[in-house]
């Protein structure tokens, strides 16, 4: 990659999206550092729960929309026909959320729940599924307009508001408080989001798809790709969950949900990139060479980049988890194995996983995520029950390692078969 090619990659708005990742993830973290030490671990616990059964609810979340109005609306060239996808795409997606969100009401109310004590903070937060899909239809057509400065703009926001409502809330009334500033943040957000595109809204707010037939395609993909990103998901949801219901135990459960933070959230720097190349990627889905050139670096570079920043975790542990998390010191052997499963998962899963998303090869993300899937459901209630938390660590890594060779099996084959069409 010469000067003048990264010159060009600058100019784009990778700077934008990977500062306003960084930032994101440092306010996210620091989120929790202030979090975990206001409330009390048992508080914490519970509510970490209540969170992760939210998430479950979320995996199919608005029917899988947001990626939908990413593909199409960055495959098209006008700005109307961007905005058709995406005027369809949230209103489909609203309408599944509000019903999402009052089955997850009800089943607070009459659900079997494995950890009591998170049934009111589940009931409390059970209609943020609402103003989460709006925020995520929002960024998805942000990101297909390539507007990534507003899109950087708004996710920087979203955090900085989610930070100071939640601490200073959690500060004042517990979990419940936090619960408040995560409501508050998010329709900040989407408050924000629709100034953004207020102008497309203006023009383009009468418009309305072309045929029942382009809704149906649109609808199917997006169907897949949330079933593939469920089960991909799940992959960080199951282990908290089993957890929970295995050990019923608020204090283990904290402690693992520590263990993940740092490994999770600097899943930033992978996510980063593929949120700025997925457009590019998508209108090149039939250049055989540009996909082998473009995926080659970007492999490489995640690779470097990763290996240093896995080893440091691993190798400084201790110290990191004395300076931040001095109450949760058990969870430092979880976070050393899912150090080395973001190496992983942060060089080949999400990167491969984004590619085969943005060369519309849906099927191939869904058939690694139910195989995945399902080897991470046998795994976990195997390793959990023989050596609790840290064997939800283990199965974690495995599957990021299984999913990755079978991404990298399906991308060579798309290439392939580029090559025997053309």
């Amino acid at each position: 990659m010469n000067k003048e090619d990264i010159k060009s990659i600058l100019s784009k708005g990778l700077v934008q999206i990977f500062s306003a990742n960084f930032i994101n993830k440092i306010v996210q973290f620091m989120t929790v550092l202030f979090l975990t030490n206001i409330i009390s671990v048992n508080e914490y616990g519970a509510f970490s729960y209540a969170q992760n059964t939210m998430s479950f609810a979320l995996l199919l979340e608005g029917l899988g929309v947001t990626a939908g109005i990413l593909q199409y609306s960055s495959v098209e060239k006008e700005t109307k026909e961007k905005y058709k996808f995406f005027s369809f795409g949230i209103k489909v997606g609203f309408v599944f959320n509000i019903l999402v969100s009052i089955v997850l009401m009800i089943y607070s109310i009459f659900g079997p729940i494995a950890i009591e004590s998170s049934r009111q903070y589940l009931f409390i937060m059970s209609f943020i599924p609402v103003l989460n899909i709006t925020y995520n239809s929002i960024q998805a057509y942000l990101r297909a307009s390539l507007k990534n400065k507003e899109f950087s703009r708004l996710t920087v926001f979203n955090t900085v508001i989610y930070f100071i409502a939640t601490v200073s809330l959690s500060y004042i009334n517990g979990a419940n408080g936090l619960i408040l500033g995560m409501y508050i943040a998010y329709l900040s957000t989407v408050l924000l989001g629709a100034y953004f595109i207020r102008e497309d809204i203006k023009l383009f707010k009468f418009t309305k798809m072309d045929s029942r037939s382009v809704e149906i395609k649109f609808l199917k993909y997006s169907v897949i790709t949330v079933l593939s990103n469920a089960m991909s998901q799940i992959l960080y949801l199951l282990d908290t969950q089993l957890i929970g219901v295995f050990t019923k135990d608020e204090a283990i459960l904290a402690a693992y949900k520590v263990a993940t933070t740092i490994p999770f959230n600097i899943t930033f720097i992978p996510i980063s990139l593929m949120v700025f190349a997925y457009p590019y990627f998508a209108q090149n889905k039939d250049n055989k060479e540009w996909i082998k050139e473009k995926l080659s670096i970007l492999i490489k570079s995640l690779g470097v980049v990763n290996l240093i920043i896995s080893l440091g975790g691993i190798i400084l542990a201790k110290p990191i988890f004395y300076i931040l998390f001095p109450k949760y010191m058990d969870s430092i052997g979880c976070f050393r194995v899912l150090m080395f499963g973001y190496l992983i998962s942060g060089t080949f899963r999400i990167p491969y996983g984004n590619i085969l998303a943005s060369l519309g090869d849906a099927r191939a993300n869904l058939i690694n995520a139910v195989f995945s899937g399902v080897a991470n459901i046998i795994l976990d209630i195997v390793l959990i029950k023989k050596y609790g938390s840290i064997g939800a660590a283990y199965a974690t890594l495995i599957v990021f390692i299984i999913s990755s060779i079978i991404h990298h099996i399906f991308i060579k084959k798309y290439i392939n078969r580029i090559n025997v069409t053309s």
